[in-house]
Order: C-alpha cells, then sequence, then structure tokens
C-alpha cells in the first residue's frame, strides 16, 4: 500500500507543482517515513530541505474536516516554538482521496523517560503560557466540562465494544462498573469550573510524540483541545501513556522533577496543577481504556485500512482485567 501510494503522491506534487509552495527543488526524493492509527506519513527532501507529507485516513474527533483542524491548530501554535511549522493543506480530496498536510522535518529522536523529564516540562510550559486571547482559536474544540466529557467520550467509545458479541462479559462487566464510577464522582468538577484555568492541549502526548534533540518539540496534533493543563499533564505522566512506547514508569523524584520545571517556568503562580493532575486521573484513565476497547473492536474489522500489530498488542495487554484492577485500585 506504501509503494503505491507514494507513487501517486510524487505524481501529485509534480502535476499540481507543489514544489513551487514549499520551495521544493522538482528532483526530491520521497520516503516511507512513520504510519499512525489514523494518517500515514512520508518524508519529501532535496539537498536543502526536508519535509513530512501526512496523509490523513480518519478522524478521532468526528471532525468532517480533520485536515483543516489540525492545519489551524499547527498555525496557531507556531509562536509556541516548540511545535512543527505547517507548510501546505490541500483538503479538496480531489487528487489523493484523503486529506493532505505538508509540514516541516524535524531532526531528533524520541522522548525517554529517564533522561528528558525537564525537556518535556519546558516543552509543555511554552504551550501552556500562551496568551489565548491574543491568538486565532476560534477554530479549537474548548472542553469547559472535563469530567462529563470523558464520561460522553468513555460512552461513545464503548457503545460497539458492549454491542458486539465476541466480547468479553468480564470485560463489560468491569466498564460498566467503571463508567458508573465516573459518573458518580464527576462533581469534582467543580473545582475546575471554580478555577478556570484554560490552555491548548495535545491530548496525545507519548514519548514518541515529542521530538528531542538540539531543539525540542511536540508533534503530531490530530486533536488539540482548549482545556485545563491538566489534560495534557495527566496523560503524559499517566502509566497508560509510559508504558505505551516507552514500557516505563516514572519515579516519585521523576514526577516531582517535571512538575518543578513546569511551575517555574509557567509563570503562573499558584497553579495548583498537581491537585489539578490528581483530580483528573481516574477520567484520564477512562480516556484511555475506552479507546483500548473502541480499537480493539476495529481491529477484528478484516476492512479496517491501517493495522499495527504493535499497538494491537498493547491495547490487548492493557485491556487485561488484572492490569486495569491494579490501574484502578485506589478508585473502585
Amino acid at each position: 500500500m506504501h509503494e503505491s501510494l507514494q507513487i501517486k503522491i510524487k505524481e501529485y506534487i509534480k502535476d499540481k507543482e507543489v514544489y513551487n509552495h514549499i520551495h521544493l527543488d522538482k528532483e526530491f526524493c520521497i520516503s516511507f517515513l512513520a504510519q499512525g492509527e489514523y494518517n500515514i506519513n512520508f518524508k519529501l527532501e532535496d539537498e536543502k530541505r526536508k519535509y513530512v507529507f501526512r496523509v490523513n485516513t480518519g478522524s478521532q474527533i468526528e471532525s468532517d474536516n480533520q485536515i483543516k483542524y489540525e492545519y489551524e491548530a499547527l498555525k496557531a501554535l507556531e509562536i509556541s516554538g516548540v511545535t512543527p511549522n505547517v507548510r501546505y493543506l490541500d483538503d479538496s480530496l480531489s487528487y489523493i482521496k484523503n486529506g493532505i498536510l505538508i509540514m516541516d522535518f524535524l531532526e531528533g529522536r524520541p522522548l525517554l523517560y529517564n533522561t528528558d523529564m525537564k525537556k518535556a516540562a519546558n516543552i509543555f510550559s511554552e504551550i501552556h503560557s500562551l496568551d489565548l486571547k491574543n491568538m486565532e482559536t476560534s477554530n479549537f474544540i474548548v472542553e469547559e466540562n472535563i469530567m462529563q466529557d470523558r464520561i460522553n467520550e468513555g460512552t461513545r467509545l464503548l457503545k460497539p465494544f458492549f454491542e458486539s458479541k465476541d466480547t468479553d462479559k468480564d470485560l463489560k462487566d468491569f466498564f460498566y462498573k467503571f463508567l458508573n464510577w465516573c459518573e458518580k464522582n464527576k462533581d469534582s468538577q467543580k473545582y475546575f469550573s471554580e478555577n478556570i484555568w484554560h490552555v491548548i492541549n495535545n491530548t496525545e502526548v507519548n514519548s514518541h510524540n515529542f521530538i528531542i534533540g538540539e531543539k525540542s518539540y511536540l508533534i503530531d496534533w490530530e486533536k488539540p483541545v482548549i482545556s485545563d493543563p491538566s489534560q495534557d499533564l495527566t496523560q503524559f505522566l499517566a502509566p497508560t501513556t509510559t508504558l505505551w512506547k516507552g514500557n516505563y514508569i516514572l519515579s516519585e523524584e521523576e514526577r516531582s522533577l517535571f512538575f518543578n520545571t513546569y511551575k517555574e517556568n509557567i509563570g503562573k503562580s499558584d497553579t495548583y496543577i498537581e491537585e489539578r493532575v490528581k483530580l483528573y486521573n481516574p477520567y484520564l484513565y477512562l480516556r484511555a481504556l475506552s479507546w483500548c476497547a473502541f480499537a480493539y473492536t476495529q481491529y477484528q474489522d478484516e476492512d479496517k485500512t491501517i493495522k499495527n500489530m504493535d499497538t494491537y498488542g498493547k491495547i490487548k495487554e492493557y485491556l487485561d482485567i488484572d492490569f486495569m484492577k491494579k490501574l484502578l485500585r485506589d478508585y473502585f
């Protein structure tokens, strides 16, 4: 599939003279770069420049124009200096039947939890200190009630899982109980409503969405939202994230280093960020685990466009009842 799409992309760039828009030589090289659950990425390069050519294959936010949402988010975030600069958008679906985005290729490696916690904290603080009042943010999804939003999201994601005849009964019962607990305890939202602090959240902050190099960045802005910073910080620190790509559990010392660095650089006193993260934590787990349940159901469909077997292995690992019970033992 990659080879045929690669040929089509090369034809598209030449026929549409896209190289003129991004200052790329006519004799450029294209190679497969990476594949996510909802996109396929290729590298474009000549002797001077390197870009990522991103082909969208689906939406996690049920957007009618997923690639435009991502493009506009990246344009707004460029001022932070820690996100990719975006260069080109084609959401016409006319030549390639998917949304297309071209952005700068960034040199570096994925984040390592045992060495890069301060760098990650600095990236978050740069993004979370942006003054939203002086930015164009009308295109962003805004989440005012993050507890109820996670319940709604979990209910939507779990619907096909509950309806599937192949789903284990014990797993269904576990998720019914978890949703019920979240519903009964959602009054903790009151704290966020009374202490509003809105920033742009990436919502997919696993280690492989960081580029660590001479300069460091946060990439992959498919589904950002404006909401409380605890969304991204809770997800970044959670075992469901650190185990996903890094197979790592953070120590209390590493968590403290992260929080202290973040607070030093955010330029905002009395953030109470640790308390915010603690309150949001079980709702982050609802998001992570219900997505796994949803994705598991999708992987049973033979017509699924993208199947990443490493991802599938992690999904099954996270849906182990003993794993989930251990994760949620402090809550129910």
